[in-house]
C-alpha cells in the first residue's frame, strides 16, 4: 500500500508506456485521455501529471513530500486513480479516494477536447440516414486543398490545442491525398483516428500505406449482422462484403479498429447479431449512435425515439459483454427518459461548439457534424475569435435545449440532450415527466 517503500516502484515504468496515451492541457487544468476522455484536474494534479508526462521522476515528487505522510498517501491514490482512467475502469468516479464528483453549470473545458475534419463530402454509398446528406448532395461544397487542411491541423494543435483529430467525410478514402494528410497531422503532434466506411480499403493497399503513413485507429461503419440490413441502409449492393474486407484489412495492417452502428427502425432488431459478428471478426469494442434526424435522415423514418431506444441498446449491451466485446454509446439522452449514468454509459451530452471542434470540408467550423450552420471559416478567421463567438457561446452555454428542461436538476449533467432531436421530433416525451420518475445523476 501508500506506506510501503516500494509503494511507487511501478510509476515510472508505466508512464513510459502510457504517455502517448494521454494529454495534460495548461489552458483549463484537463487531463484528457485520448481521444475524448476528459476530466479537471486541481493545481497539484496538473503539477504531478505535467511533470511525468516531460519524463519527469516519481522519485522527484517523493523526495519533495519528505516524511509528510498524508500527502504521500494522497498521491499514491491520485496516481491509482490515473491509472483506472487510463485502463478504462474509473467509471464516474464514485467511491474513489482521488475524485471528487461534482456538477457543474459550465463547461469545465474552454477549449475542444476531440477534433474531426470532414476532408470531403463526396462517398461511394448512399446511406440513407448520412448526416451530410452525401449520396444526395443538392449542391456542390468546396474542398480544402491539402495544405490547407494541413494548415487547420496545425491550428487545432496550435491554437485549438487537441490532442487528436479524426479524418471523416463523406467517404475520406475517395480523397487521394489521404496518407499525406495523416502523415502530417502525426507530424504536428495529433493522433489519428479514420471514420469511414470501409469499402475502399477492400482489395487493396490501402490499410497498409495507411499504417505507414502514421494512422492510429479506424472506425468503421457497420450497419448490420447481413448483407440484407446493411446494404437496404447505404443502398449500395455489394457495400457489406466489402466492408467486412476493410475490417479485415485494417486487422492485418495493426490499425485498431472498431465499428460503429447508427440504431434506427430497420436495424434494430438485428442488433443483438450484430454483436456476435463483431466477435467473431475479433475485434474488443464496437459503438453505437442513434440515428440523428438531420440530412438524409430527417424524412425517411429510421428514427427511434429517446422512450424507446434504451429497450434497444440493453439487450445489445447485454451480449457485448456475455462475448467480452466493449460497448461504448454516444448519443446524449435526456436523463429524465435515459439517464445513461444510472445505466452505465457513462456521461452523455451535447459537445456541439464545446467537447467538439467539427470542420467541414470547405473549413467551416459547425457546431456538429450533423449541424449544418456555419460559426466562422478557420481560413478566414481566428480559431479563438470563431469559438468565443455568440454562435458558439449559444451551443456551449446550451441555449438550445426545450422549455421543459428549466429549473431541472439534472440539467447540468444532461444539458438537454440533442437539439436536432427536438427540432424533429418534438418535445411531447417530455411532457408529464415529474421528478419522481427522474435517476438522478448525483444523489
Amino acid at each position: 500500500m501508500w506506506d510501503s517503500k516500494d509503494a511507487f516502484n511501478w510509476v515510472d515504468d508505466y508512464f513510459a508506456h502510457v504517455r502517448p496515451y494521454f494529454d495534460i492541457r495548461e489552458e483549463d487544468s484537463l487531463l484528457i485521455v485520448l481521444p475524448n476522455k476528459a476530466v479537471k484536474l486541481n493545481r497539484t494534479g496538473f503539477k504531478v501529471l505535467r511533470l511525468l508526462k516531460d519524463g519527469g521522476s516519481i522519485t522527484e515528487i517523493v523526495e519533495k513530500l519528505g516524511g509528510r505522510s498524508e500527502r504521500r498517501r494522497e498521491l499514491f491514490y491520485f496516481l491509482c486513480d490515473f491509472r483506472s482512467m487510463i485502463t478504462g475502469c474509473l467509471g464516474e468516479g464514485g467511491n474513489r479516494k482521488a475524485v471528487d464528483v461534482v456538477s457543474n453549470e459550465e463547461s469545465f473545458n474552454v477549449l475542444p477536447v476531440l477534433s474531426e475534419i470532414a476532408v470531403t463530402y463526396r462517398c461511394n454509398l448512399q446511406c440513407k440516414f448520412c448526416y451530410a446528406a452525401c449520396g444526395c448532395q443538392k449542391k456542390s461544397v468546396s474542398e480544402m486543398s491539402t495544405d490547407e487542411i494541413i494548415r487547420i491541423l496545425k491550428i487545432i494543435r496550435d491554437e485549438a490545442k487537441v490532442p487528436s483529430v479524426s479524418f471523416t467525410g463523406g467517404e475520406p478514402l475517395v480523397r487521394t491525398d489521404l496518407e499525406e494528410l495523416v502523415s502530417s497531422a502525426r507530424e504536428i503532434g495529433l493522433r489519428v483516428n479514420l471514420i469511414s466506411n470501409g469499402t475502399l480499403l477492400a482489395g487493396s493497399d490501402r490499410a497498409e500505406r495507411l499504417r505507414a503513413s502514421g494512422l492510429n485507429s479506424a472506425q468503421i461503419s457497420l450497419e448490420g449482422p447481413t448483407a440484407a440490413v446493411h446494404d437496404q441502409l447505404t443502398a449500395v449492393a455489394g457495400s457489406y462484403e466489402k466492408t467486412l474486407e476493410g475490417v479485415k484489412a485494417l486487422i492485418k495492417a495493426g490499425i485498431h479498429v472498431h465499428t460503429n452502428t447508427t440504431v434506427n427502425s430497420v436495424n434494430a432488431a438485428h442488433l443483438v447479431e450484430l454483436v456476435k459478428l463483431v466477435a467473431r471478426l475479433g475485434l474488443k469494442r464496437m459503438s453505437m449512435n442513434m440515428v440523428i434526424p438531420a440530412g438524409s435522415a430527417a424524412d425517411t423514418g429510421l428514427q427511434v425515439s429517446y422512450s424507446e431506444v434504451w429497450s434497444i441498446i440493453e439487450p445489445v449491451r447485454a451480449e457485448a459483454r456475455r462475448l467480452g466485446v466493449e460497448f461504448m454509446w454516444y448519443s446524449p439522452t435526456p436523463m429524465c427518459i435515459l439517464n445513461p449514468l444510472a445505466e452505465g454509459l457513462g456521461n452523455k451530452s451535447c459537445a456541439a461548439c464545446d467537447g467538439l471542434l467539427s470542420v467541414a470540408p470547405n473549413g467551416d467550423v459547425l457546431p456538429c457534424s450533423s449541424y449544418p450552420e456555419s460559426v466562422g471559416n478557420l481560413l478566414e478567421k481566428p480559431f479563438s475569435e470563431i469559438w468565443n463567438s455568440a454562435t458558439a457561446l449559444f451551443f456551449r452555454r446550451k441555449k438550445f435545449t426545450p422549455d421543459e428542461c428549466a429549473g431541472c436538476g439534472d440539467f447540468a449533467a444532461c444539458t438537454g440532450a440533442c437539439p436536432l432531436y427536438w427540432n424533429v421530433m418534438g418535445t411531447a416525451e417530455l411532457a408529464g415527466i415529474t421528478t419522481d420518475r427522474r435517476k438522478h445523476a448525483f444523489t
